[in-house]
């Protein structure tokens, strides 16, 4: 069941990477008119990787669970499917709408909203507290003639992340994945 999940997971990165298009240009946040997503997770995946951060998952796969704990060889890999949400493409900078909103306490709420409705990444909440980066939800949509697919997820910076995705390919039943893990600290 694990190995159906990962290569169904894999499938899923290699679609939506390429209905997204994402280019390997370089990130420079002067250059960036939205938040960078894709230096945020390079970043993090580099202090996890250099704390050799563990993971506890509960993986879910139609009503299936399993748990495991494991120790994450590659962090970038881990955390692939936020970093390949990066909405900053010199050609979107007019396809996404920013709203800013003071939730007092020190709390700030960036969101970001797709105004094109081809745009897989349909949605970033990024919470500040005092500046600093306390969680980000991202909700990618996917759908084509004969494929749907909707993306949360939900990355509490060194804690835990969730990934919860549904998908239905014409002809074959709906798949729903849930996954919730959390760092554990050595």
């Amino acid at each position: 069941m694990y190995r159906l999940f990962v290569c169904s997971l894999v499938i899923i990165a290699i679609v939506l990477n390429g209905c997204q298009n994402n280019s390997n240009t370089t990130s420079n946040s002067s250059n960036n008119p939205f938040f960078d997503l894709e230096a945020f997770f390079e970043a993090e995946a580099a202090f996890l990787n250099e704390k050799g951060m563990q993971l506890h998952k509960v993986i879910e796969h139609n009503k299936q669970q399993e748990e495991q704990t494991t120790a994450v060889a590659d962090w970038n890999n881990e955390l692939r499917l936020f970093k390949e949400s990066n909405i900053n493409k010199p050609s979107w900078r007019d396809k996404y709408q920013l709203d800013s909103t003071d939730m007092g306490n020190g709390l700030t709420l960036l969101q970001y909203k797709a105004l094109d409705d081809a745009l897989v990444t349909r949605m970033i909440d990024i919470k500040k507290a005092n500046n600093a980066i306390h969680s980000i939800v991202i909700v990618n949509s996917n759908n084509n003639v004969i494929y749907e697919s909707q993306q949360y997820l939900t990355y509490i910076p060194r804690k835990s992340y969730s990934i919860k995705q549904t998908q239905e390919v014409t002809l074959f039943e709906k798949d729903e994945y849930n996954i919730e893990a959390k760092y554990i600290h050595p």
